[in-house]
């Protein structure tokens, strides 16, 4: 006995860590735990995972106790490393939360356990109220069936088959439903016992808690009044008033939810961040589903938000950083299986925000941004993480194991936990050199020439450039002035040509729309229509008698394809003027595959 007792004191006794070696940087790299090891029991037996593990000032003297809902359906409360006291469930607990429900003094929390489609809410460790979720709507028709089995003339046969029927179209049916068609088909006996049974009573479908977080309403301190934020398996996101006695708001999801990430102040401004079990991430904004949905490469494993950025971790060894607006800021690829993870959160001079993982091979690492900071190698499979106030203590990891073993780590006052020169900056491969060619000498040379003639380089290059403006600009106005294109500015005048094509062939149709933007009216304007020989036109020449300013004249001119094959050319278009050989105005028409015609 009194050897047992002088190694329990012996473990009480904080020491630090050794060294664990990095997996996945490198095999020189070695990084160094940074936690205490302040107390561990190694048959506590308690077996209860991340949502299930809080710590409260119960008392309400600033001694904050320890809460874990284990699966053996019990609420056990330890005090310093003493269990105070083990409470009975009805249920496997969900998740646990503490809360504050009222401004009254003594400032004691309330303590709210979910479990299957209720809250228990305890006061003092004693049992204070009963929430039940909203029932689930049941489908009109599924209700329907089941009102027309109250009489005694009802076939369970018919029943079975309206359901089955029901199921195959998609209706979602309630519990009672799938229990009738999950009994045996060839025991109709027991399917006519279980009718007679359920059929006279109310049909009512109930859902499940699949997550729970709490709110702060108005005030950011830590016994401010909070709320439940309570997600269900009918894909809804619930949040109940600070009494947890009624639903103020109610969210309807695109899926079930199964991590929930809170921020801000209900009555200011407020997000929720929810991991759904469809593989993706949504948000909701002052109780409003946003449009921004965030997917993921595989299932969410674990969802925490600091700052602007959601880190959420997922199935496929891969933590992954979003911002708030839904852009990838990095991702962080693990040697194991993400089992759980938590925010770690330090107020010193500054707020310090880094990420706590524990992996499946027994690690626990913590992660500031996107750079692994400390490993502390444990010899159980953590399953369980929480951090926070224990005891008199304000950084303090509680983890529970796979064994049923619980231990306490503490983090030390002056654990560094910024980011290092040897992990930040820019990769090694950038110290090395280039394999840069030799200068040789006829490139000194061309460099030297260079520096000694750049003024004349200079000049020369504007003088060229200069003579290129020239030459663009002026065949430019020569293509204007010899009417080649579609604006012409010659003999004082100013037209516009447009030239469309209408028809399936191998009759068509040309329209030439032909405006004056000029100011002076233009008289006497011959139009020449010149096809190739595979076209035939109603009629090759137009006269205008007059032009005037402004408006547009439209002209049409029928065109046959006289080609067997239904080939296709140009015509040209051209705008005479009677006082000079060379066209005014001149056009090109490229004309269509003709369609031919079955004989």
């Amino acid at each position: 006995m009194e050897g047992d007792a002088q190694s329990q004191q012996q473990s009480l006794k904080p020491r630090i860590e050794t060294e664990a070696m990095v997996g996945s940087t490198g095999p020189a790299e070695r990084i160094s735990s940074v936690w205490l090891d302040a107390w561990q029991d190694p048959v506590a037996n308690v077996r209860a995972y991340s949502p299930c593990i809080r710590m409260a000032d119960l008392a309400g003297d600033g001694e904050y106790r320890l809460l874990i809902a284990d699966a053996s359906k019990k609420l056990k409360v330890w005090k310093g490393t003493v269990l105070q006291s083990e409470h009975n469930l009805l249920e496997p607990a969900v998740a646990i939360a503490s809360f504050y429900s009222d401004l009254s003094t003594p400032r004691l929390p309330a303590l709210a356990v979910a479990a299957g489609p209720f809250v228990f809410i305890y006061r003092n460790l004693r049992p204070y109220y009963k929430f039940t979720l909203p029932p689930v709507d049941i489908d009109p028709q599924e209700a329907e069936v089941w009102a027309d089995s109250k009489t005694d003339k009802s076939d369970p046969l018919k029943v079975v088959e309206d359901l089955l029927g029901l199921r195959d179209n998609g209706v979602s049916l309630s519990s009672r439903s799938l229990d009738l068609l999950a009994i045996d088909e060839n025991d109709t006996a027991a399917r006519s016992a279980f009718i007679a049974e359920h059929r006279h009573q109310p049909l009512i479908q109930q859902t499940c808690i699949t997550c729970m977080e709490t709110i702060q309403k108005n005030m950011e301190e830590p016994d401010a009044v909070s709320c439940l934020v309570i997600g269900t398996e009918r894909c809804q996101l619930l949040i109940l008033d600070p009494s947890g006695t009624s639903v103020s708001h109610k969210v309807k999801l695109p899926a079930v939810p199964v991590f929930i990430a809170v921020t801000g102040l209900l009555d200011v401004d407020y997000r929720i961040v929810v991991a759904a079990r469809d593989g993706n991430l949504y948000t909701m904004k002052n109780g409003e589903l946003t449009g921004m949905a965030i997917e993921l490469e595989s299932q969410p494993c674990g969802l925490v938000r600091t700052n602007k950025n959601i880190i959420v971790g997922c199935m496929n060894n891969t933590i992954h950083s979003f911002h708030v607006k839904g852009k990838k800021t990095y991702s962080i690829y693990l040697p194991s299986t993400i089992v759980t993870m938590e925010l770690l959160t330090i107020q010193r001079q500054r707020m310090v925000k880094a990420l706590l993982v524990a992996l499946a091979n027994g690690e626990v690492r913590v992660y500031n941004e996107k750079h692994l900071v400390s490993i502390h190698q444990t010899n159980d499979i953590p399953i369980g993480l929480r951090f926070g106030r224990f005891g008199r203590e304000d950084n303090t990891m509680i983890m529970t194991h796979s064994s049923g073993s619980l231990s306490i780590k503490i983090l030390p006052r002056h654990a560094n936990l910024e980011v290092t020169g040897n992990t930040a900056g820019p990769p090694p491969e950038q110290d090395i050199p280039l394999n840069v060619p030799k200068k040789t000498k006829l490139y000194v040379e061309q460099t030297q020439r260079e520096r000694e003639q750049a003024i004349d380089m200079h000049r020369i290059f504007q003088r060229d450039l200069c003579k290129l403006r020239l030459s663009t600009a002026r065949a430019y106005v020569k293509v204007l002035t010899d009417g080649q294109g579609a604006i012409s500015y010659t003999s004082g005048s100013s037209l516009r040509l447009n030239a469309q094509v209408q028809g399936l062939g191998p009759l068509f149709k040309i329209k030439l729309n032909l405006q004056n933007t000029g100011n002076k009216p233009i008289f006497n304007v011959p139009v020449m229509l010149t096809p190739a020989p595979i076209y035939q036109l109603s009629t090759t020449q137009m006269h205008i008698p007059v032009l005037l300013p402004g408006l547009l004249y439209q002209f049409e001119a029928e065109v046959q394809c006289v080609d067997h094959n239904g080939a296709a050319d140009s015509i040209h278009v051209f705008i005479c003027s009677a006082s000079s050989s060379v066209p005014v105005l001149s056009a090109i028409v490229k004309m269509p595959l003709s369609e031919l015609l079955e004989p």
